[in-house]
C-alpha cells in the first residue's frame, strides 16, 4: 500500500525555473521567517525519531534541524500512524516492501486550512528512477515526475522535481516540489506541498535542506 494523504483542493500557480545548478550555503539553526513560514528548531522529539529511525534502518538519517512552527505528524490514514521521521514498514504502514525504507509526513494546519504540508523519504540503496525515489516500493506503474533545476547544498548537489498529482496518484508527494539526492549509498527525498507558488516551496524546500543534520545508527558510533 502507498502512502496516502487528504485531497486538498489546490491552486497551483507554475513558475519556471531556470536548469543549471545555484548554491545554497547551509546556515546554523535558528528562527527564520522563509515564504510565509516562521521556522523553529525542531525540537527533541523530532531527534528522537531521527535516531530511532537511523538505528531501525541502519544508515544515516537527514534529520530537520528547522521546521515550520506548529508543525505536527500527519493523522493516521488507513491506521498507518506515521511520525515526522519513521521506518517504512511500520505496522499498517508500507508493509514488507517498505523494509529498509524510511519515510515521514508533517503538517501545518490553521483552523481547518492546510498551510504546510512536508514529506521526506529515504532509501536503503540508490534509487536511479527519480519518480521510484519520490514514490517509493509503491510507485504506481506510469508515475512520473517533472525536472525544475538543481541546487547545491552543503556540497550536496540535489535536484529538484515536481510531483504532478495527475502521474503520482497515492504518493504522499503528490503536488510537491522535492528536492532528491544521493549520499553515501543511498537516495533521499524531502519537499514541501506547492500551497502557493512554486517559488515558495522552492524556498521552503532550502530552508529544510540547509538545517539538516545526519543522524547515524548507534551501530557507527
Amino acid at each position: 500500500m502507498g502512502r496516502c494523504v487528504r485531497v486538498t483542493l489546490l491552486v497551483v500557480v507554475l513558475c519556471v525555473f531556470g536548469c543549471g545548478a545555484s548554491s545554497a550555503a547551509p546556515s546554523s539553526p535558528h528562527r527564520q521567517r522563509v515564504a510565509g513560514m516562521t521556522f523553529v528548531p525542531a525540537g527533541a522529539r523530532v531527534r528522537r525519531e531521527c535516531q530511532q529511525t537511523a538505528n531501525a534502518v541502519q544508515y544515516a538519517v537527514p534529520c530537520p534541524g528547522l521546521l515550520p512552527q506548529g508543525m505536527k505528524p500527519f493523522p493516521p490514514v488507513h491506521g498507518c500512524d506515521l511520525q515526522i521521521v519513521s521506518p517504512g514498514d511500520k505496522p499498517s504502514c508500507g508493509g514488507v516492501e517498505w523494509h529498509g525504507w524510511f519515510v515521514g509526513d508533517g503538517e501545518v494546519v490553521h483552523g481547518h486550512l492546510l498551510v504546510a504540508h512536508l514529506a521526506l523519504q529515504g532509501a536503503p540503496r540508490v534509487i536511479v528512477n527519480p519518480a521510484r525515489a519520490i514514490d517509493g516500493p509503491a510507485m504506481f506503474r506510469g508515475s512520473r515526475v517533472d525536472p525544475r533545476g538543481k541546487v547545491r547544498v552543503a556540497g550536496k548537489l540535489m535536484h529538484w522535481y515536481f510531483a504532478p498529482p495527475a502521474t503520482n496518484q497515492g504518493s504522499a508527494f503528490a503536488g510537491h516540489l522535492v528536492l532528491v539526492w544521493n549520499s553515501d549509498g543511498h537516495t533521499y527525498a524531502y519537499g514541501f506541498h506547492v500551497l502557493q507558488t512554486l517559488a515558495a516551496a522552492r524556498a521552503l524546500d532550502l530552508e529544510l535542506a540547509r538545517h539538516l543534520v545526519a543522524t547515524r545508527p548507534h551501530s557507527e558510533r
